[in-house]
């Protein structure tokens, strides 16, 4: 296991649940010969091998020596991970909602592999509700996307898939003592790259500096504290919405900003007004961290992390909606240049010395005690398909991706664009932000000021840039 897939394990702790959800909403009116559990629990027993992760399962090494290590699983039951559950009448969102605040509530056991599928039925519209909760040790977004690509399909018939070309067969646990000879030759392996790493970590900082305003840069620990920026309880609460992304994509195209910024711009609006609600004083911007893949969404992965992040200022302290999502398209710019020239990848690098010891002490001991949290939220962005998707001759309705909580940053929202809707979620904790619905509310809100205020200005004026996706 890498350093940065272990780190995700090590973090975990009774109020902090490092796993993701994937929510998606299927129609099942026009599956040939109807829907039924027991043919969905063939489909996968007959497409498991097309995604690796779903056989791994982690063994860890006496005494922390080095990171977890991932085996086939010996003992693999897909009962314990394929789930039934029903709503009660009418089924409707807010139920689904509820029940996906519950699943994320609870940690899984790491006896097993880390992933489970709850399958929802009795929601309204004749739809079925997949709900795939996957530990962030095992997948990142960007590997997320590749596998929905092997299991579903752009035509509704439902044809078979190859058989695998070999014979899978389990590992059986390794012995400890093998586990800690293997861990002390790569933890040697890795303390003799320390030095480069070390020199190269010295020389980003000083490009950085040079090449990057010091008024562009967002550091960590220069946000406010909010409601949300607290500690946290191990509940968890799940809501989602959806928006149109022609309107994304018209504001980009007026102002020449790029659709993430817009993302930004739409998100910061709606936590200004949702802060206003609640009374909260606008004298320093919400801080913002973006994962971004550094394996690029092409690179055909099934498992695994390749991320690092961004840090953006939401300048929710600017009132002017436009004026605010031109500073974020300035200082997300910065960031990107930082990342791209300088910083990307010395995560990824760094973090196979993460010792879990290290970790959990400044997770459960430092963070819950700084004046200010590291970063207020987390704000992902993920491309999905353009085109209607099937499963088992079911049509993909919609798709929900909720993303982890951290202790004192008690909020992250997660949008999925498919086809010509972007959805949008929300994970939070009930004991710090009761119910987010009503700020994913706000976003509708802050999406059509921003519509009218781009309009109002038409293109060609302001500062318009180059722009890319």
């Amino acid at each position: 296991m890498t350093g940065l897939d272990a780190s995700f394990l090590y973090m975990e702790s009774p109020s902090v649940s490092m796993h993701t959800v994937n929510v998606m909403l299927m129609d099942v009116s026009q599956v040939p010969g109807g829907y039924s559990f027991t043919r969905i629990r063939r489909l996968f027993e007959r497409r498991i091998h097309l995604v690796p992760l779903l056989r791994r399962r982690i063994v860890e090494v006496s005494g922390d020596l080095y990171h977890p290590v991932w085996i086939e699983d010996p003992t693999l039951d897909l009962s314990q991970h394929l789930r039934r559950a029903k709503l009660a009448p009418p089924g409707d969102r807010r139920a689904l909602e509820s029940l996906v605040g519950e699943i994320l509530s609870t940690h899984m056991s790491r006896a097993r592999p880390l992933w489970e599928i709850t399958f929802v039925e009795g929601l309204e519209g004749n739809r079925v509700a997949l709900i795939c909760k996957v530990h962030h040790a095992v997948i990142d977004g960007a590997a997320m996307t590749t596998v929905l690509e092997r299991v579903m399909t752009s035509e509704r018939d439902d044809h078979d898939v190859a058989p695998p070309t070999s014979t899978w067969t389990a590992e059986p646990l390794p012995g400890a003592r093998q586990l800690v000879l293997d861990a002390l030759r790569d933890r040697l392996r890795s303390l003799s790259r320390l030095p480069r790493l070390l020199g190269r970590t010295a020389r980003a900082g000083v490009q950085l500096l040079r090449r990057t305003p010091g008024h562009k840069l967002s550091l960590p620990f220069s946000g406010p504290r909010t409601a949300f920026n607290a500690p946290l309880t191990p509940r968890r609460s799940f809501a989602t919405v959806d928006l149109p992304l022609a309107d994304l994509l018209a504001i980009k195209t007026l102002t020449g900003c790029t659709l993430n910024d817009v993302v930004l711009g739409v998100a910061a609006g709606a936590l200004r007004r949702f802060m206003d609600h609640h009374g909260e004083v606008h004298r320093r911007p919400l801080l913002a961290s973006v994962p971004v893949a550094t394996g690029g969404l092409e690179d055909g992965r099934l498992s695994g992390n390749k991320v690092s992040s961004l840090l953006v200022s939401l300048r929710t302290d600017v009132a002017d909606p436009l004026t605010r999502l031109r500073e974020i398209r300035a200082l997300t710019e910065a960031a990107k240049d930082a990342h791209d020239h300088q910083v990307g990848g010395l995560l990824e690098q760094w973090s196979e010395y993460a010792r879990p010891w290290l970790i959990r002490l400044f997770m459960d001991q430092v963070l819950p005690r700084l004046p200010r949290p590291p970063v207020n939220l987390v704000i992902s962005n993920v491309r999905g398909a353009r085109e209607t998707q099937y499963l088992v001759g079911s049509a993909l309705d919609s798709v929900y991706l909720g993303g982890p909580l951290l202790e004192q940053i008690g909020l992250n929202l997660t949008i999925w664009s498919y086809r010509d809707t972007v959805h949008l979620a929300a994970v939070g904790c009930p004991d710090t932000i009761p119910d987010p619905r009503l700020l994913l509310a706000e976003c509708e809100h802050a999406l059509a000021e921003l519509v009218v205020a781009a309009q109002r200005e038409g293109p060609g004026r302001g500062h318009p840039v180059m722009c890319h996706e």
